[in-house]
């Protein structure tokens, strides 16, 4: 099944396993949700309104990681995250991270989302699942043994 408005862009060369558990992990969460071919109207790239929240020190931005849409100066991973896949469109943004552990990722998220202007509206550790709120936008995070995915859609 093709989604055409999907775009996904791999952002560093790793193993076959990797990059094959990444794409798979991305494609469970976003699925073709993007809109069919009759949607096919232009959009232009939107940030958050909000003003720029404060990002602990060990944290990068969507912005400082090159994505234009979503949540860009208030969203921000772990300063290690690797992205090894990413969606950058106004109305999807999403990216698969191989490391750190998603563990150390979702610890990260509890601090830094509040601190950010997010909502955790649901947490569930032994998962490696949440979801949130904030900045005219929800997302959710979820990890297994090997990489992570971040998804965020405008509210």
């Amino acid at each position: 099944m093709k989604c055409p408005h999907t775009t996904l862009e791999r952002v560093q060369r790793k193993g076959r396993r990797r990059r094959a558990a990444a794409m798979a992990c991305l494609g469970f969460l976003l699925g073709c949700s993007a809109g069919s071919a009759s949607d096919s109207s232009p959009v232009s790239p939107v940030a958050s309104s909000a003003g720029v929240s404060t990002v602990p020190s060990d944290g990068v931005t969507l912005a400082a990681l090159g994505y234009l849409n979503g949540p860009a100066q208030q969203f921000s991973l772990p300063r290690t995250a690797a992205v090894t896949a990413k969606v950058d469109q106004p109305n999807n943004v999403a990216m698969v991270v191989s490391s750190p552990p998603p563990a150390e990722i979702a610890a990260y998220l509890r601090h830094a989302l509040p601190a950010a202007g997010f909502t955790i509206t649901a947490d569930d550790a032994a998962a490696t699942t949440m979801t949130f709120s904030g900045n005219g936008w929800i997302g959710s995070f979820t990890g297994n043994d090997r990489v992570s995915a971040v998804l965020l859609r405008p509210q």
